[in-house]
């Protein structure tokens, strides 16, 4: 069976996370990843070469996103190329991109050695998220 483009994104996110934390229990509840039955993470990726990089949710996905946020937490891993990975917390994904009946853009930007901005349709993110918080999502 050939490997699907989605999953090399994928298996690079969560080697980091696990490299991270030196080991971790990963059980795939489709659309998430649950680590260590303590955090779910839902990945997406864009295949762009350089900032920024966009991200698209449809209706159904932000409706799960937000109907989810009430059990476990919930991260969204933005995977920009081979730049890395942007750790969005599902509260604040839901305050820059509130669900709607349409898709919605989230866009990830990244100056050279610098944070992540992210950005949806209700706004900017308060504060940029260091490239570090990935892998340090498991050791908190």
């Amino acid at each position: 069976m050939a490997i699907q483009k989605q999953e090399f994104y994928e298996g690079a996110a969560l080697h980091q996370l696990i490299r991270g934390c030196g080991g971790a229990k990963v059980a795939f509840a489709a659309p998430f990843f649950e680590l260590n039955d303590r955090i779910r993470v839902h990945l997406k990726y864009s295949t762009g070469v350089r900032s920024p990089w966009g991200f698209t949710f449809m209706p159904d996905e932000q409706r799960l996103l937000a109907s989810r946020a009430e059990g476990l937490p919930i991260v969204i891993g933005l995977v920009c190329g081979s730049d890395g990975v942007a750790a969005v917390p599902s509260d604040l994904f839901l305050s820059i991109a509130r669900p709607r009946d349409v898709a919605v853009r989230v866009a990830c930007a990244r100056r050279h050695r610098e944070h992540f901005e992210v950005s949806g349709p209700d706004g900017v993110a308060p504060s940029k998220i260091p490239p570090a918080n990935w892998q340090r999502l498991l050791s908190e």
